[in-house]
């Protein structure tokens, strides 16, 4: 018998979702699978307007993945977890945001060349000094 594979790498239950949810918001009222979503291991919460996704990260960064949104807003807030310990891993969260970081920083310089950048950034630099 060939071993299932879960997605982001690990079996996410409806029990350690729940305990995370416990931790982080002191509630796992509502918690329930995600249909939505139609994978394993997907987990939504509705806390008034906030709605709270618990689910792999399917990054393979070996985490749980911990979204928060209000519905009249597009911003979320993320954090992973050690899916055994539950403890934040900030390496993970300081990957994803450099990563962000140089998207943004790429897309930038895309949209407007390389030379207004350099401009940009030289006062930028220079202001400080």
């Amino acid at each position: 018998m060939a071993k299932k594979d879960y997605p982001g790498g690990f079996r996410l239950t409806l029990a350690t979702a729940r305990k995370l949810a416990v931790q982080e918001f002191g509630a796992a009222k509502g918690l329930k699978a995600d249909d939505w979503a139609g994978m394993e291991g997907y987990f939504l919460m509705e806390m008034g307007n906030l709605y709270v996704s618990i689910r792999p990260d399917i990054g393979m960064s070996g985490c749980i993945e911990v979204r928060v949104g209000m519905s009249s807003t597009g911003n979320q807030c993320i954090g992973y977890f050690d899916p055994k310990t539950l403890e934040p891993n900030y390496e993970v969260m300081d990957m994803y945001e450099r990563r962000e970081r140089r998207e943004a920083l790429e897309l930038w310089v895309y949209g407007k060349e390389p030379e207004p950048c350099h401009k940009l950034i030289d006062e930028i630099w220079n202001r400080g000094r």
